[in-house]
């Protein structure tokens, strides 16, 4: 359970995007690769993207509001995914279907995601994003192997530097210029995207020499994640990730997001609960 930016496989842009484009095998299911990445199991993060393509092929008129999924056990990265999309239920403004991931006859991932057509507003608020949050431009980038686009934070890599503790909260600027302008896409990446502070942040209070401590490498391991899309958004555009973990403890991490656009318009939020604990 390495600090820092150590904890990411290296993902690259145009392999995720070619994992998005699944095959049609009929009757509800598709076909899928896993990207390549550092990591021999299939990434959860991809998993939640995929499972939005696959709910938006099925129900097409519809788009993606909310999405929880389940990692029970993992997938092989190196083995072709079959993925099965069952309609629970479809009317005229709102639709659930359940997505499940198989190799090989057996089940490593399901994903239920709700999906829904846009409706006027009616009563409306915001989460307010606090005016002294730094923007992109008073950032340094981030590098985050896991995330093949643009990051900034304050301080750059050393807000995650191993060797240093700070508050289990973090304040993330992304942008994805190459992002296809599809709102489709936008909404998988953004599934993907919001699963890659969740265990650093969680891990921030703890440098390197007191994670040794209390039993050195361990495991770090995502078990069930939500994402909330409230309002249409562009990767092409700046997007703040407000990330935090409130508890960590017994073994286990919770950790959520707010997402807001520049001028501060909540447009998705995202939470999850994960494994975390020393080997052995």
């Amino acid at each position: 359970m390495a600090g820092g930016t150590r904890m990411w496989p290296v993902v690259d842009l145009t392999d995720l995007l070619d994992a998005l484009d699944l095959t049609d095998a009929g009757a509800g299911r598709f076909r899928a690769r896993n990207v390549t990445s550092t990591l021999p199991t299939t990434l959860g993060s991809q998993t939640l993207a995929q499972a939005v393509v696959a709910a938006e092929l099925t129900v097409p008129h519809m788009g993606v509001q909310s999405l929880h999924g389940v990692f029970p056990r993992g997938g092989r990265a190196d083995r072709e995914v079959e993925v099965e999309v069952e309609v629970v239920q479809s009317g005229r403004a709102l639709a659930t279907v359940q997505v499940s991931f198989r190799q090989e006859g057996r089940e490593h991932a399901r994903v239920l995601a709700m999906l829904s057509t846009d409706e006027p507003d009616f009563l409306t608020h915001d989460a307010d994003l606090p005016a002294d949050v730094p923007g992109p431009e008073e950032c340094a980038e981030l590098p985050c192997a896991l995330l093949p686009w643009e990051v900034r934070t304050l301080g750059g890599a050393d807000a995650l530097a191993p060797e240093l503790a700070g508050p289990p909260s973090l304040d993330v600027w992304m942008r994805c210029d190459k992002s296809p302008d599809r709102p489709a896409i936008a909404r998988a990446l953004l599934a993907h995207a919001s699963e890659a502070f969740l265990g650093p942040v969680a891990l921030r209070p703890y440098p390197e020499a007191e994670i040794a401590r209390r039993g050195g490498r361990g495991i770090s391991a995502m078990l069930a994640q939500t994402v909330t899309i409230h309002r249409p958004f562009t990767l092409r555009e700046w997007l703040l990730l407000r990330c935090e973990s409130p508890f960590a403890g017994r073994g286990r991490m919770y950790g959520r997001i707010e997402i807001f656009t520049r001028t501060g318009d909540l447009v998705a939020s995202a939470n999850a609960h994960g494994l975390m604990r020393k080997s052995g």
